[in-house]
């Protein structure tokens, strides 16, 4: 195959990313760019990743390697808060390279393939759904005929002046047929990289997504990409990579990043034994439901190497939970926190406020539920209506709705709901985390794991400037 593809993320500063969190920021490379790269490489492609977002370069940095490459494909993979940049590295890359195909991948063109391309002319075509089926097609396609075909599912394309929607692809319904990662085509990983300090032990360290699809409905979440159904790697094919990240790259750490990971316990409870049996030399940590963890369930997990889970609990106001179909009550959640306690795994509570329907007496339930778990660590976000989800279709019934790609990263105040100022939204936030991490005792807990952890001491005393600014009411935007 004679093709030279590049694929990238948006360029996005870390403080477009993380305002002022930026400064313990995570770094980690997209996972969908090198499943993504495997796949082209595999199929013959000459494929080069340059990771902006995670590299932290400009548009000007990250427009400079692509035109040093001369790509005949250049895929760009863009959550919402990226689009914008990603739209404008297009239409730099088309002024210089105009025989280049510009294609846009990731949730954000998913769930609004016809305005993406409408808003963004510099992109050719609009990948929905999953990639590496649709990106193999592709490739063939540009390797015999030097263009994309028009009519190939999970694709949306222009025709005119019309944007044309394809039928959509059918899911992989057996991940294991995927290659590895292709981790080698980052560079300097995985040294280069760093996640945010609370979530490792030690280094190097990797971020990894072993599940697809979730069968949940919460009325804040988008399933565009990976659709409704569950779908897992099986043990063996996790294990591997895991071995692979240990092995071949030296990896010591890592974060599985899926909210569904823990969804079957069978599937769990069989990778941490095989972990465990061949015993490699792993520390890592994950998301999961308060619905799907039990005592045996976390002290097998804690064997295993894990020592770190995060929940979304999203609200202590269980009128909320139910209207956002989170599907968990409190006593749940409560059990959930407990039990990892007992497996001495240490935990982080996800909670948003900004919910439509969202008061006063539900932000003060919220801000009681988080001091009264025992959770090691919390983060408060805004509730943001992204594209795709169920919010989103009537976000201006509850309140106002700030339709700006650019501020959508959970952190600026984009959705007010009715009763409420930005102000009061964003005093909520900052009054519920000072709350939390002035007591003495989750001020000694975090002292003391540093201390077990020395190599820690550096990346906490930097996230404690933007801890601060959260805490006084400074604003992100």
């Amino acid at each position: 195959m004679n093709v030279r593809l590049v694929l990238t993320s948006s360029p996005l500063s870390m403080f477009e990313r993380y305002g002022i969190f930026a400064g313990a920021a995570n770094t980690q490379p997209a996972f969908a760019l090198v499943c993504l790269a495997a796949v082209a490489k595999v199929a013959g492609s000459e494929t080069t990743i340059i990771d902006a977002s995670a590299e932290n370069l400009s548009t000007e940095q990250t427009l400079q390697k692509i035109l040093a490459l001369k790509p005949d494909i250049l895929g760009i993979t863009s959550t919402t808060v990226g689009i914008t940049s990603a739209g404008n590295l297009a239409k730099l890359v088309k002024e210089s390279l105009p025989n280049t195909i510009v294609i846009i991948g990731g949730c954000h063109a998913s769930a609004l393939p016809v305005d993406t391309l409408n808003e963004f002319k510099a992109f050719d075509l609009a990948v929905i759904g999953e990639g590496e089926n649709t990106l193999l097609d592709i490739l063939k396609s540009v390797d015999a005929k030097k263009q994309t075909p028009e009519r190939l599912q999970g694709t949306a394309h222009r025709s005119g002046t019309q944007v044309i929607v394809n039928e959509p692809r059918a899911l992989l319904q057996n991940l294991d047929e995927l290659p590895l990662p292709a981790w080698s085509l980052l560079k300097g990983f995985p040294s280069s990289f760093q996640p945010s300090p609370g979530r490792i032990r030690r280094g190097p360290c990797a971020s990894i997504v072993l599940t697809r699809g979730c069968p949940n409905s919460c009325t804040f979440c988008d399933r565009s990409v990976f659709g409704h159904r569950c779908r897992s790697y099986s043990p063996s094919y996790a294990i591997n990579l895991l071995k692979d990240l240990r092995y071949n790259h030296g990896v010591k750490e890592i974060l599985i990043e899926d909210d569904t990971f823990i969804m079957s316990s069978t599937w769990v409870t069989e990778f941490c034994k095989m972990i465990i049996s061949e015993e490699i030399d792993i520390s890592w940590s994950c998301l999961g439901r308060a619905d799907r963890i039990n005592s045996d369930l976390a002290t097998t997990m804690k064997r295993a190497g894990c020592w770190h889970i995060s929940f979304g609990i999203e609200s202590g106001d269980e009128r909320l939970l139910k209207k956002t179909n989170k599907r968990l009550d409190i006593s749940q959640i409560r059990a959930a926190v407990e039990c990892c306690r007992a497996a001495n795994l240490r935990t982080k509570g996800f909670f948003m406020i900004g919910f439509p329907g969202e008061s006063h007496e539900s932000i003060r339930l919220t801000r009681e539920l988080s001091l009264s778990l025992p959770l090691n660590d919390i983060s408060v976000m805004q509730l943001t209506p992204f594209p795709g989800t169920e919010i989103y279709a009537n976000a201006h019934e509850y309140g106002q709705f700030e339709r700006d790609w650019r501020k959508m990263n959970t952190l600026n105040t984009v959705f007010i709901p009715n009763g409420f100022t930005k102000n009061d939204m964003e005093k909520a936030r900052s009054d519920i985390i000072r709350a939390f991490y002035l007591r003495p005792n989750v001020i000694i807990d975090h002292l003391i794991e540093t201390l077990h952890h020395p190599r820690l001491i550096v990346p906490m005393l930097k996230s404690i400037p933007p801890l601060f600014n959260v805490m006084s009411g400074k604003s992100n935007d």
